[in-house]
Order: C-alpha cells, then sequence, then structure tokens
C-alpha cells in the first residue's frame, strides 16, 4: 500500500470513528501525567460507585456532587457512547443539579447545533411521542448509538423542562478538516465551526495519539505525522466547536443559576484538555468535567487525580446493552450502502458480511442508507435473527445470522 493510500484509509477510519473515542470501556488512557500540574503527578485506586473530588481529594455523594459543581456555568459528563453505566452517571448528575436548584440545559455533542430545535421543544410540551421525536429530529442521521441508552436523560428532561440543545460542529465539516487541515476550509465551512481553535497543546496531542492506540507517544498512532497533524486539528475542532456553543448557551440566559450540562464522548473530556480547555477563549466561567470511569472490585482502576474534577466509579460492563450489527459504511458518496468495515467477532462477521458489499435489504426492507440499518438495529434484541441481501461483485447472496454478543 502506498503511503498516500494509508493516509486516505488512515483518514477516513479515524474521522469515522472520532466523535466517539471512548467508545469501549477499557484500556482508556484515564492513568497518563499529563493535565491540571497540581493533580496530574497524583494517582489513586476508583472503586465501584465511589464517586471522588479530586480537587479537595475527598469522596462525595451523589447529592454533593452538585455542591461540587455550585460554581460551574458548564458541566461536562463523559460517556462511553454503549455504556448503560455512562448515562447512568449523566441523568444522576442531572438530577443532583436539579434538585439543588439549577436551572439546568442539556447540551449534546449527538446534534449540531444548526439542528432543528422544535422537535426537542414539542418533546418537552408533550407534543410528541418518542417515535416522532426520532424521526423528526433526524435521530439516526445524526447519531449512530442506540435511543435506549439516551432515554431515561430525555425523559427527565422532559419531567421538568429542561431545554435540549445541540452544540456540536457539522460532520461534514470536520470531516473536511481530517482530510485537508484547518487551513485547507474555505470560508463557508470556516464559519460553521468555533472562531479560535488552539492545535498546539502537545498533552492534548499525547491524550490523542493514547486514545487512537499509539500510545503515550506523540509520533505514534501508525500514521504519517501529517496525517496525525490533521485527526488533531479536527478533534479541536470538535472541541473548540462544543466550547463555543455550549459558552453561547450560558451568555443567552442571564439566570445565576443557569448551567449547561454536555453530555459528550470521554476523549472530549478527560484531563480537561478537550472542550474545558478550548472554552477559555469564550468563557470566564467555570467549566467542571465528571468522569464515568468502568473498574471492577477485584481489580479497581488505577487513574490519575487530573482525569476530571469529579471520578465517578462505575461497573464494568461485559456487553452492551443493546443489538450492534459491527459493521461501518461509507460516509459519503454515491453508494452509503457499501460496507468500509466489519468489526471482528460481530454479528456481521459471523453472518459473513466483509467490507466492499454493498447492503441491500435487512429483514426484507430495502436499505437505501446506512441510518436506516440504525433504525432497524434499535428495534431488536439480543438473540434475534437477521437476514441481509448482499451484491457482492456480480453476485447477489442472503445471508442469515443472530444478534449474539461475542
Amino acid at each position: 500500500m502506498t503511503r498516500a493510500r494509508l493516509a486516505h484509509l488512515l483518514t477516513a477510519i479515524v474521522v469515522l470513528t472520532m466523535p466517539s473515542l471512548a467508545r469501549s470501556q477499557s484500556r482508556e488512557p484515564f492513568s497518563l501525567e499529563i493535565g491540571d500540574p497540581a493533580r496530574k503527578s497524583r494517582t489513586m485506586t476508583l472503586a465501584v460507585d465511589q464517586i471522588h473530588d479530586t480537587n479537595k481529594g475527598v469522596d462525595v455523594s451523589p447529592d454533593e456532587v452538585a455542591a461540587a459543581l455550585a460554581d460551574a456555568s458548564i458541566v461536562l459528563v463523559g460517556e462511553s457512547h454503549t455504556s448503560a453505566e455512562s448515562h447512568r452517571v449523566q441523568a444522576a448528575v442531572i438530577a443532583a443539579l436539579q434538585r439543588a436548584g439549577r436551572k439546568v440545559t442539556i447540551g449534546l455533542e449527538m446534534f449540531p447545533a444548526e439542528a432543528p430545535t422544535a422537535p426537542f421543544d414539542r418533546w418537552l410540551r408533550g407534543g410528541i411521542d418518542e417515535a416522532a421525536l426520532l424521526r423528526e429530529s433526524g435521530w439516526y442521521d445524526y447519531w449512530g448509538y442506540p435511543w435506549g441508552y439516551y432515554r431515561d436523560v430525555f425523559l427527565l428532561a422532559k419531567q421538568y423542562r429542561m431545554p435540549i440543545r445541540g452544540v456540536n460542529a457539522p460532520r461534514a465539516v470536520v470531516s473536511m478538516v481530517g482530510r485537508r487541515g484547518l487551513s485547507g476550509l474555505g470560508g463557508m465551512e470556516r464559519g460553521q465551526i468555533a472562531p479560535t481553535i488552539d492545535t498546539t497543546n502537545e498533552e492534548h496531542k499525547r491524550l490523542f495519539v493514547a486514545y487512537v492506540g499509539g500510545g503515550s507517544d506523540t509520533h505514534g498512532a501508525g500514521m504519517p505525522p501529517e496525517v496525525l497533524q490533521r485527526m488533531v486539528e479536527a478533534q479541536a475542532t470538535w472541541d473548540a466547536t462544543m466550547a463555543f456553543h455550549a459558552a453561547e448557551l450560558i451568555k443567552d440566559n442571564p439566570d445565576p443559576k443557569a448551567v449547561v450540562v454536555v453530555l459528550v464522548g470521554s476523549g472530549h473530556v478527560a484531563y480537561n484538555l478537550g472542550i474545558a480547555r478550548q472554552a477559555k477563549a469564550y468563557t470566564d466561567k467555570r467549566v467542571a468535567t465528571v468522569m464515568p470511569i468502568a473498574t471492577s472490585p477485584g481489580k479497581p482502576e488505577e487513574i490519575r487525580a487530573s482525569v476530571a474534577d469529579i471520578v465517578w466509579g462505575v461497573p464494568t460492563e461485559t456487553y452492551p446493552l443493546h443489538p450492534t450489527l459491527g459493521v461501518s459504511f461509507r460516509s459519503s458518496g454515491d453508494q452509503p450502502t457499501t460496507v468500509l468495515m466489519v468489526t471482528p467477532g460481530s454479528p456481521a462477521e459471523a453472518m459473513g458480511l466483509k467490507a466492499g458489499d454493498m447492503l441491500q435489504t435487512l429483514d426484507g426492507q430495502p436499505i437505501r442508507k446506512d441510518v436506516e440499518v440504525r433504525a432497524l438495529l434499535d428495534r431488536k434484541q439480543w438473540g434475534d435473527a437477521i437476514t441481509a441481501t448482499i451484491k457482492r461483485g456480480d453476485e447477489t447472496l442472503t445471508l442469515t445470522g443472530r444478534l449474539r454478543r461475542r
């Protein structure tokens, strides 16, 4: 494979997966000696259900979390997207802040700031049901993870009429940064992201490399230096744009009890090097971080105190709660149902799906774009049968299997 082809493939793969840098629960880089100088030399072992304020060095209860965040105007709560425990913590933080009298607005990584807000507002008023919310908001167009993981947060928002807003950058623009770098953007694209983006922080680069599997060496990650730099710029673009929009939500709310709680992948939160660092360009108010971290009784996770302001030990989950097929599709072009990658050990691999296959139907339903796959899977349970019709070269094949955790 040529160097140019390798660079193109790495760009496609990393940009495809970057919004979910904390997708898996295991092997996340929570023990790097980076971040706040006052805390980065301090380590601790985190137990299940232990909630620890790393600034004060004390354990707290869920309600005491709200007190620890009393002076924060923006709270970033990290997640592993397919971790039910992560989302339980997010709901618990929001509920604690609400009980403490804070006026919560929920910011979502899942949606760009330009996404229509009317479906969220109608949901909060009880004007539409869940099916209509998913359809009208474009949940499956914007986000590839099952609604079930986020349902409790949305129900909480509805109960207390908490505004819900997207804060992210348009995916297409960030993908363009991954391919061309920030300097390669035109004026129209540049106007859709944060006006100021810091791409020079070496600790942030080190963290990024660790997340994509290159260890803690900023020269690692198995990609050419110019590709790595574009990927770091793309990640910084996401971070800065979410910081910008969260700060704008605070500016628009004069209530002194207002707080924006941003639900976002842990890679954007860890060590306060992502959104929190970029937010300094847009607000002088405190941006605090809460990080759910998977651990186990037999082998508690060792972490750096600098990884977040509040660390919350959650049980390690062996399997995802909701079914996944284990296949990624081309994100652009005229073949949106062409398989790009098949996850080893996934139901897709067990069925016999391969990279390059063109998916035509699932369970007899025509598939015209990848979001239709996500919507269909959201109606499935683990153990259900699934049938796919594919085109492989000149052949049309029918593949069958079951959604089984492996």
